[in-house]
């Protein structure tokens, strides 16, 4: 006697919801998702293009936060004037010696710390290693262009775009997930100086991606009798007040 047997076909299904992080062409992050409740009205308003601008402003703060470990875990020059730190550059055996992207710590410049650019030339950062507060963040040179989508049923219906200045190091292992670099604290001295770079910029970190699809989510799914902000006008103005210290645009 023969049994029946039944054939499964892969399943072949995606989530309609999405999000993307791009670089260019290349995607950095990408994660589908389910929205309980959606409201299509959603997709016109003011309150969709809000949730967008807060994942942004998550996943740049989360950026520089790692940036500033980065930098002061590779700052290993410290000079106690400015004078001191040019004397020590015009010698050209210190200046072959130097790492691009190396942090140069001055004490008593209470202002900003500075960072090795070129041919033993030094950039003023902006802000200080120590203090946690990014306001120029690292060299022109490392300047890339990010974007944040939404996409619906896979066509894009709200997105952004920033300019980030993160150090390579730091770009070239975007982790929203933050459990690359998850090592035994107890342990650090086993690991390599990468390893431990990764280590203290993950350190105490959570993942980012839940909070990202919530805030979509959030904004997705008003009730029937909700009202979203949808003239445009109103919109623009509105963005317009939100963004006075950011640097990010709308695409769409």
């Amino acid at each position: 006697m023969s049994e029946n047997q039944k054939t499964f076909a892969p399943r072949n299904y995606k989530e309609r919801f999405e999000f993307e992080l791009t670089v260019g062409d290349n995607i950095i992050c990408q994660r589908y998702f389910k929205i309980n409740n959606f409201n299509p009205e959603s997709l016109k308003s003011y309150e969709l293009i809000e949730a967008i601008r807060r994942c942004v402003r998550t996943i740049d703060n989360d950026l520089k936060r790692k940036t500033q470990v980065y930098l002061e875990l590779y700052a290993p020059k410290t000079f106690s004037s400015e004078e001191e730190m040019y004397n020590f550059l015009s010698n050209p055996y210190n200046v072959a010696h130097l790492t691009l992207g190396e942090g140069v710590v001055v004490r008593g410049n209470k202002t900003t710390d500075y960072v090795v650019v070129d041919n033993g030339q030094v950039k003023e950062l902006g802000y200080k290693f120590d203090d946690g507060e990014l306001t120029e963040v690292s060299p022109e040179m490392n300047k890339t262009t990010y974007k944040f989508a939404f996409k619906v049923d896979g066509r894009e219906v709200a997105s952004m775009i920033w300019d980030g200045y993160y150090p390579k190091f730091v770009r070239d292992k975007i982790d929203l997930s933050n459990k690359r670099g998850k090592f035994d604290g107890d342990d650090v001295t086993r690991l390599s100086f990468e390893q431990y770079l990764l280590y203290r910029m993950v350190k105490d970190k959570s993942d980012l991606i839940y909070g990202l699809i919530m805030h979509i989510c959030t904004a997705c799914s008003f009730g029937e009798d909700a009202e979203y902000t949808t003239d445009p006008d109103e919109i623009m103005e509105n963005w317009r007040e939100s963004r006075r210290c950011d640097d990010m645009r709308i695409v769409k």
